[in-house]
C-alpha cells in the first residue's frame, strides 16, 4: 500500500542511492511522464516542439498506455500525463486520467489551457486528475501573445477563470489548480507592471498557487548553458522515466527529441528498461561528469543548478512537498 510514509521512505532510498553513486538501484521509478500525444497547437519561443519533424508526432493508443500504467501501478507513486505536446488534443485523455487514477496512481498534467472549454473542464474536474497548471508565461496580453504564438490572451484567461468558477460551483479540492510562468527574459517588467491586475482576475476562485520558474534551455535547445555553479550528476536518472507516445522510454524530460532511447514500452517492460545497460551506462557517465558526447546532457543548464547536498535545491524542496510541477 503507498502511503505517505512509503513516498518518503522512496525518497530516503533514492537521496541514499544517488549519494553512494550506485548504479543498479533496488527500487523501481517512483515518478513517470507518460506523453499521450506531442502534437501541440502553439508555437511558443521557448520551446523546441515547433522543431519536431512529422514522424515525431502522433498519438499514444490506449493500449500501450493500459500496458504502462498496468505495469507501474504497484511501484510509482505519481504519473504526468504530458510531454512535448498538448494533451487535451488527445481524444482519449481523460478516459487515460480516469485509468490512471483508478489504479491508485497520483496524476498531473500541464495545458496552455487554450482547449479547455466548459465541457472540457467539467470532464477533467470528473476525471480524477490531482494537480495540474496552466502554462501560461505572461502577465499581460503584449508579452503572452509574443511568448505563446497562436494564443490568444483574453481568450485564454477567460477559460482558466470558467474552469475555477466550474471547481467552484462544484465544490471540488481537486485538482488542485496552478498557473505557471517561466521567468523569460522581460517577465520581471511585465511583472512589475502587470501582475497584481492579471492576479485580481482570480479573486474568490479556488486557484490554489501562481508559480514563476526560472528559465532553463531546453537541454541547449532554447538557448547555450549558464554554469553559474558547481556540476551536480543529474537526479532524474535515480527517480524517474520518460515515456513518448511511440513507446520510446527516454532518462529524462530535458531529452526533447529522443537522442538517448532505452528502450521501447511496447516490447519491454518498465522495470527491464530501469536498470537496463543503457540506463547503467548513463548513470556511470553522469557520476563521473563524463557528459560532452552525450547530445541531451552535454548542453543542459540543469545540471549547474544552485544545490543542497548536492541536489538541485528546486528538486529538494518539491519533492519534500510532494509538489513535483
Amino acid at each position: 500500500m503507498k502511503t505517505r510514509m512509503s513516498y518518503y521512505r522512496r525518497l530516503a532510498a533514492i537521496f541514499w542511492n544517488y549519494k553512494r553513486k550506485r548504479t543498479r538501484l533496488p527500487y523501481l521509478p517512483t515518478r513517470l511522464w507518460i506523453e499521450p500525444t506531442s502534437v501541440c497547437n502553439l508555437r511558443c519561443v521557448m520551446c523546441p516542439n515547433k522543431e519536431l519533424t512529422k514522424a515525431q508526432k502522433g498519438f499514444m493508443d490506449f493500449a500501450l498506455f493500459r500496458k504502462i500504467v498496468d505495469e507501474v501501478k504497484d511501484f510509482a507513486f505519481d504519473v504526468h500525463l504530458l510531454h512535448r505536446g498538448e494533451s487535451l488534443l488527445h481524444p482519449e485523455f481523460f478516459d487515460m486520467v480516469a485509468y490512471a487514477h483508478a489504479a491508485g496512481l497520483v496524476t498531473r498534467f500541464h495545458t496552455n489551457g487554450t482547449l479547455l472549454d466548459e465541457d472540457k473542464a467539467r470532464r477533467l474536474i470528473a476525471s480524477g486528475i490531482d494537480q495540474f497548471a496552466f502554462s501560461f508565461d505572461g502577465f499581460d496580453a503584449e508579452t503572452y501573445e509574443k511568448t505563446r504564438v497562436n494564443a490568444e490572451f483574453e481568450t485564454t484567461v477567460g477559460n482558466i477563470v470558467r474552469f475555477l468558477e466550474i471547481k467552484k460551483e462544484l465544490g471540488a479540492r481537486k485538482p488542485v489548480t496552478l498557473i505557471e510562468l517561466i521567468d523569460m527574459p522581460g517577465l520581471g517588467e511585465s511583472a512589475a507592471r502587470s501582475r497584481a491586475a492579471f492576479e485580481a482576475r482570480f479573486r474568490g476562485l479556488p486557484l490554489d498557487r501562481i508559480v514563476v520558474k526560472e528559465y532553463h534551455n531546453w537541454a541547449g535547445e532554447a538557448g547555450g548553458i549558464a554554469r553559474r555553479e558547481a556540476y551536480s550528476p543529474c537526479t532524474f536518472l535515480w527517480h524517474a522515466l520518460i515515456v513518448f507516445w511511440d513507446g520510446s522510454v527516454l532518462p529524462c524530460t530535458q531529452d526533447f527529441f529522443g537522442y538517448y532511447t532505452l528502450g521501447n514500452a511496447r516490447e519491454t517492460s518498465i522495470a527491464a528498461i530501469w536498470n537496463n545497460d543503457r540506463m547503467v551506462a548513463l548513470r556511470e557517465k553522469i557520476l563521473k561528469g563524463d557528459i560532452e558526447d552525450l547530445e541531451t546532457c552535454g548542453r543542459c543548464d540543469r545540471l549547474w543548478r544552485k544545490q543542497i547536498l548536492g541536489i538541485p535545491r528546486e528538486y529538494l524542496g518539491r519533492a519534500l512537498l510532494k509538489r513535483m510541477e
